[in-house]
Parts: C-alpha cells; sequence; structure tokens
C-alpha cells in the first residue's frame, strides 16, 4: 500500500531500536519479575559484564530505566523501570502466554501461572481494543483514513545504536530462560519491521526491500529465520521464472498482538503522532489501543495485580 511508510516509519524504527535487542527485552523481563541489582541481572540473563553494562546504560539513557540507591543511606545502585518502560508491560504479559502456547518446551523454565490479585484466578492473559474491550483479530484492524502522511521515509530507517546483533549465545548455568525464545525470535529491530510489514499485507521479497530499504543479507537471513521457526512459509506463485511470496502461518498471526503493541508503545512514547497512522479496530471503529484483560474476571489487568507463580 501506498501509506505503508505510516505503518513503519523512522520514527517507530528508531524507537524499535531501543528494544529490538535480546538482551534489553531479557533485562526488562527481568525488571518485571522485580530484580533490581546489576548481579541479579547478569545471572539471569546469563550476559557478560560488558555487555549487561551497555545495555543498562542505553536503557537509562532511553528513559526505560531508572538507576538510584537503594536506600538514603545505601552506595548500592538498583535498577528500576520507569513510566516508560512500564508502558512495556502489555509486551510482557502477551509474550509470556504466547510461550506457553507456542513454544512448549521453554514453559519448562516458565512461571507456571500468573495469577490475578482481583480474582485470585490465573490470568491467562487476551488482548483486547481498549475501547470496546473486544478481542482483537488481524483481518479487523485497517490504517485511519485521516493519517496525516510524513516527511519521513522508509529510507531513514537505520540503527541508531550501532550495535552488532547477536543472535545466540551460550547461556550460563544460572541464566533464566523465561522468555528467552520469544526475545531470541524478535529480539532483532529487522525481524520487528518484517513481521509489521507481513501484518499490513507485504508478502514478496521485493516488496519487503523496498519498503524497509533494508540490505539483502539481512533480509534474507530474517526472512529464513522466520521460515525455519514456522512465523513465515514460502509460496510459489509462479513458474517461470520461479518465484515465491512469503505467507504468514498461524503462528506467525498468532505474533500480532504482541508486535502491534511494541508498536503502540514506540507511538506513545516516541513517534511523532502527525508522522505515524493511527490503526482502527474495525468491529468497533475507535483507534485501536492494545490492552490486556484477564481471562479470569475479564477486568483490564495492572502491573500492580500480577503475582509470579514460579515452578518448582
Amino acid at each position: 500500500m501506498s501509506s505503508n511508510h505510516l505503518v513503519v516509519n523512522s520514527a517507530i524504527a528508531e524507537s524499535l531500536d531501543v528494544i529490538g535487542d535480546r538482551w534489553s527485552l531479557l533485562i526488562l523481563r527481568d525488571a518485571f519479575l522485580g530484580r533490581r541489582r546489576f548481579e541479579e541481572f547478569r545471572r539471569y540473563t546469563g550476559a557478560s559484564k560488558a555487555t549487561l553494562t551497555r545495555r543498562l546504560a542505553a536503557l537509562i539513557a532511553q528513559g526505560l530505566m531508572i538507576k538510584r540507591a537503594s536506600s538514603p543511606t545505601s552506595s548500592r545502585q538498583e535498577y528500576f523501570l520507569s513510566a516508560k518502560g512500564a508502558g512495556l508491560f502489555p509486551v510482557s504479559l502477551l509474550a509470556w502466554q504466547w510461550e506457553h502456547e507456542w513454544l512448549p518446551n521453554a514453559s519448562i523454565s516458565l512461571p507456571n501461572e500468573l495469577i490475578h490479585r482481583c480474582c485470585q484466578q490465573p490470568i491467562a492473559p487476551q488482548a483486547v481494543c481498549g475501547y470496546c474491550e473486544q478481542g482483537v483479530a488481524l483481518d479487523e484492524i485497517q490504517l485511519a483514513t485521516s493519517a496525516v502522511k510524513s516527511g519521513k521515509h522508509i529510507n531513514e530507517i537505520k540503527s541508531l545504536s550501532g550495535q552488532r546483533r547477536v543472535r545466540s549465545a551460550l547461556a550460563s548455568e544460572s541464566a533464566d530462560l523465561r522468555l528467552a525464545g520469544i526475545s531470541d525470535l524478535i529480539g532483532d529491530r529487522w525481524t520487528l519491521l518484517l513481521l509489521i510489514s507481513a501484518f499490513f499485507g507485504t508478502k514478496r521479497y521485493e516488496g519487503f526491500a523496498k519498503q524497509l530499504q533494508i540490505a539483502s543479507n539481512i533480509l534474507s537471513s530474517r526472512l529464513n529465520l522466520l521460515v525455519e521457526n514456522a512465523v513465515l512459509e514460502r509460496q510459489s506463485y509462479q513458474d517461470s521464472p520461479p518465484r515465491e511470496e512469503y505467507q504468514l502461518t498461524s503462528k506467525g498471526v498468532s505474533l500480532f498482538a504482541i508486535v502491534i503493541a511494541m508498536r503502540q508503545w514506540a507511538v506513545e512514547w516516541e513517534a511523532d503522532p502527525n508522522a505515524v497512522a493511527g490503526l482502527l479496530h474495525q468491529r468497533c471503529g475507535a483507534q485501536l489501543g492494545i490492552k490486556v484483560k484477564c481471562g479470569g474476571c475479564g477486568e483490564i489487568v495492572d502491573r500492580r495485580d500480577i503475582e509470579f507463580l514460579s515452578p518448582d
């Protein structure tokens, strides 16, 4: 579509660059689990001291975390989520649910249950429209027709940090594998952008390349990653010469709420609202704002009302 740059543009890409990194996602995961100290982050993420230091510094510089003394009389420093960092809570909940559904082997190290203190029931997080509080499906979403076109085009998308992305590393024996699976899958800005593009209709290699202005080697590796993980599947659409396109699988479609929640966070905290298209929920006609509802009582969930029950 001609307005694709309103779905994914430089402002959104720059924001996703902050969290589109495996280590950053794992640090944020630990912060949501209540971990605050450097050694706790190092132990449970499995990151090296140098890597952890860089990622924490970046998260602080971007306003997602705050570093302060643990008490007025202590010299020990601890790390806390800021309001901006806490805004990723819906993403964290939906990622937990996705891991349980799609990565059963990972669930051994995931919390067995998330208890909603308001109803004392397992939460079973559900992504809903913030206006009508009904479920959100990919085929019910469209671009707002009133969106204002941006002067910043997709060719401005680039990595601000210049970090070398490492897709895998040997974890320490004490590393916490909770949500590590999904962070390996979407813990990369280009993969996130590819998924957003796929959700809004891009299917062919040249379409991704044109929209994202992505290097061919990076595009090929990310598409291969998504195919290998059954998020996308290749389908032939022409025999001579042979041509293929990339279709979302049911597993890929199931990532929609998580990825759009990440995009929503980027729009709310970073992007110029005049440069980004709003998304409409066709069922109610309101602008889409994803929230998470408790599957037990049906109430919208606040992060202060969640209790994590770890496996034995």
